[in-house]
């Protein structure tokens, strides 16, 4: 995997503008490892990635396939193992009509409706909220300060069904947690 060459296959792409990699078919390329924790931290070969902006970068050439996720360039793809998501969304904004726009630890917004789903997957114990972050599958989940907050307003706001609690944005219902 070599940076440089990494950085010129994508730098034609803005940070609102992710690089075709669903149409990049390269082969697959092992011997490194690539991990994101459950804290959203990046390690190469066990070490910490500590250049945020290499970090972003790579955020931005992520595919899954069929759960599983790669950085894919057109010329390789590099399995990563991924804890709990890639995307970790760091903050929140409600408008006046109590729609909600996330924001992720890469600098990119979006609107929390039915483009970007959500589901509760369990983690040691808890149902996490995951959030469809980009439309080709890329999924986030909720830092703990901003779940907590997050939770509070759903906890205002939402309402129950079916032992799940629910809020309203940008038209859609959105699934926060399991009721008990």
């Amino acid at each position: 995997m070599n940076i440089s060459k990494l950085s010129k296959d994508i730098k034609d792409f803005s940070d609102d503008v992710f690089p075709p990699v669903n149409s990049w078919n390269p082969d697959l390329c092992i011997g490194q490892e690539m991990h994101i924790d459950r804290n959203g931290n990046w390690f190469y070969n066990g070490s910490l990635i500590k250049n945020k902006k290499i970090v972003k970068l790579f955020s931005k050439v992520l595919r899954n396939d069929g759960g599983n996720y790669f950085l894919v360039t057109p010329a390789e793809k590099v399995p990563v193992r991924v804890e709990i998501a890639p995307y970790v969304i760091n903050d929140f904004d409600i408008d006046a009509n109590k729609n909600i726009v996330l924001h992720t630890n890469f600098d990119y917004s979006f609107k929390l409706d039915s483009k970007h789903s959500v589901y509760l997957k369990e983690f040691e114990s808890v149902h996490l909220p995951i959030v469809l972050v980009r439309p080709d599958n890329i999924e986030g989940f909720l830092n703990r300060s901003t779940y907590y907050r997050f939770l509070n307003f759903a906890t205002n706001e939402g309402f129950v069904k079916n032992n799940i609690l629910y809020i309203n944005s940008f038209k859609a219902e959105i699934p926060v947690g399991k009721i008990n």
